[in-house]
């Protein structure tokens, strides 16, 4: 009776031979060759970052300064059968030749001063100043005086 065949026995052969062979042949002969370097994948930076507000924008003498289109986000509106367009604090008219800037009458309304308007108070007044423009506050709206 036979127990082992011929390709039992070689494959039996094959596995003691690599079960007895030593683990310090298997690695790699250029080892010493191999650098691990740790690379940071972030930083951190302690910087205190101050943001700048941006500058107020302030006309102090009316100009016949001709523009041809209006700032983004303008509002036009009626005085008195007349055509306004406001942006900012700064209010314009249409012209031939563009537009301009004009000094607010008194009666103009707004929704909102920008960034940068004052507070004054005249006796028991209270104004609002801005470009050398006052305003009162009535019912939620800041009218020229």
């Amino acid at each position: 009776m036979k127990l082992f065949s011929a390709s039992s026995m070689t494959a039996a052969l094959c596995c003691g031979l690599l079960l007895t062979t030593s683990s310090a042949s298997a690695e790699p002969s250029h080892k010493s060759n191999h650098k691990h370097v740790v690379v940071p994948t972030h930083s951190v930076a302690n910087k205190v970052v101050v943001a700048k507000p941006a500058p107020i924008r302030t006309i102090t003498t009316v100009a016949a300064v001709g523009l041809n289109r209006l700032p983004i986000g303008h509002v036009r509106f009626l005085h008195d059968d007349e055509t306004f367009y406001y942006s900012d604090g700064v209010y314009y008219k249409k012209k031939p030749h563009g537009y301009v800037l004009v000094k607010p009458r008194a009666g103009f309304r707004v929704a909102a001063l920008p960034r940068g308007y004052r507070v004054v108070r005249d006796g028991g007044a209270t104004f609002y100043r801005f470009n050398n423009v006052r305003y009162r506050k009535v019912n939620g709206f800041f009218v020229v005086v």
